[in-house]
């Protein structure tokens, strides 16, 4: 049964746009503040990134413009010397305003340390501005302008660290290779990403083979293009979640998997009469977004999402899928498979998040024979229940994407495309890039 649970840590995509249906945050900030914490249009990628990164604390997520004191510039030093197990000496005194400059000459004491620089000529503020120009790290004003001797504003400060982080992680080959394929025909490329859909950001940056591929790709082929559901699917998803009529989830599962379904959701805040009316299955998937939110998984840090954000008004976007197609994959299971579908996910938060770190960790190094065995490892006999989860979720949908990925290859034009689906459908006999190799097409892992 346990193995059950799994599905949502890699295959689940829709769990974040039908948990938040349930889980509304009711602390929500008005559209006003909203627009006055923004960050300026160049800067909020980065930015986000560099959340993403969990560098600072929240206190360097607002006031964007403001100028930046040494104080906050000092919670971002000491995320990087925790990160890479440095120290710089040099601090900046408290309670001043502090310049670009000084934020340059900062971040290249970090640099140095970090990747142990030697000093070249003596003069800091030069050999630190030579360094980020030459490593791309600095944008100036225009005509060799770096302006160092403005006061530094808290978004060019968090645009720096990103830069900085990503230089570090890069030059230390530390970069997530991920789960990640090439395939060709004669006209063009189709690259493969099996995603994580929910991640802790220890997955980002990825590799530079990965990005440059997703750059060069005409478009995104993902299961669902989540980040910009319809109305209809919405509305769907209200729908569908929900039991109709007088009926209540207790009357369609066991005493004892109901008191371990209440005893989870009641310190949410989660009303009764609204967890009491869930399907099984989407119970499951409530229970399983909260679980990896305690663990600081979160799908909005996803693989999926990633792609999806850098895609949107860039490139063209490819459903698979659709999100009414996947909801109705788990409102066809049965009454059986539901229940234990929803306790295997009540049973299993330890071991989820011990897979989850796992999962991680393979992903990132590229060693995809370990993620395969997590994902499907072989039990002495295939239970019925287990035969119809892996017929629904794996063989079908399987097949189903790899005739997508063939209609890719076999177009008459040099458009490239950049593919996201779960990792789990990439792996295993019958996953996408096995198929492709059965019908005789050369499939190189990327790592």
């Amino acid at each position: 049964m346990k193995k059950f649970s799994k599905v949502l840590l890699i295959m689940g995509l829709i769990m974040m746009i039908m948990s938040q249906s349930v889980m509304a945050d009711s602390s929500t900030v008005s559209s006003e503040v909203k627009r006055a914490e923004s960050p300026s249009a160049w800067a909020i990628w980065d930015i986000q990134m560099s959340n993403v990164y969990n560098l600072g604390t929240i206190e360097n997520y607002k006031n964007y413009t403001n100028v930046v004191i040494s104080d906050q510039f000092l919670a971002i030093e000491e995320s990087f010397e925790s990160r890479f197990n440095v120290t710089d000496e040099s601090k900046l005194s408290k309670d001043v305003n502090i310049t670009r400059g000084n934020v340059v000459e900062e971040f290249y004491d970090i640099i140095q340390a970090t990747l142990e620089l030697e000093n070249l000529d003596g003069d800091t503020k030069n050999e630190a501005l030579t360094y980020f120009i030459d490593q791309g790290l600095i944008n100036g004003r225009g005509n060799d302008n770096y302006a160092l001797e403005d006061e530094c504003t808290n978004q060019e400060m968090l645009v720096l660290a990103k830069r900085v982080y990503d230089h570090l992680i890069y030059s230390l080959e530390l970069d997530a290779k991920g789960a990640f394929w090439t395939v060709n025909d004669e006209d063009n490329t189709v690259y493969l990403l099996g995603s994580i859909h929910a991640t802790d950001g220890s997955v980002y940056p990825m590799s530079k083979e990965i990005l440059d591929a997703f750059n060069s790709s005409s478009a995104l082929a993902v299961e669902a293009n989540i980040l910009s559901p319809s109305q209809e699917d919405t509305a769907y998803i209200q729908q569908i979640m929900m039991l109709e009529g007088d009926t209540t989830i207790d009357q369609l599962i066991s005493e004892d998997t109901y008191k371990k379904y209440v005893e989870i959701l009641s310190p949410y805040g989660i009303a009764p009469e609204v967890y009491n009316k869930l399907k099984p299955w989407y119970g499951a998937m409530v229970v399983q977004n909260l679980q990896m939110a305690n663990q600081s998984y979160n799908a909005a840090m996803g693989v999926d999402l990633y792609f999806l954000s850098m895609a949107t008004g860039r490139k063209s976007i490819i459903e698979l899928e659709g999100i009414k197609y996947q909801i109705d994959m788990f409102d066809s299971f049965s009454a059986e498979l539901q229940e234990g579908y929803l306790m295997s996910v009540l049973e299993g938060e330890e071991a989820s998040n011990d897979l989850m770190g796992q999962m991680l960790k393979d992903w990132k190094s590229g060693d995809m024979e370990d993620l395969e065995q997590l994902v499907f490892a072989e039990t002495e006999e295939e239970s019925e229940l287990e035969k119809e989860f892996n017929e629904k979720l794996w063989d079908v949908r399987n097949a189903h994407m790899v005739e997508k990925v063939l209609d890719m290859l076999e177009q008459d034009s040099e458009n490239d495309y950049f593919l996201v689906v779960g990792a789990g459908h990439m792996l295993n006999d019958n996953g996408i890039v096995e198929s492709l190799r059965n019908l005789g097409y050369e499939v190189e892992q990327v790592k």
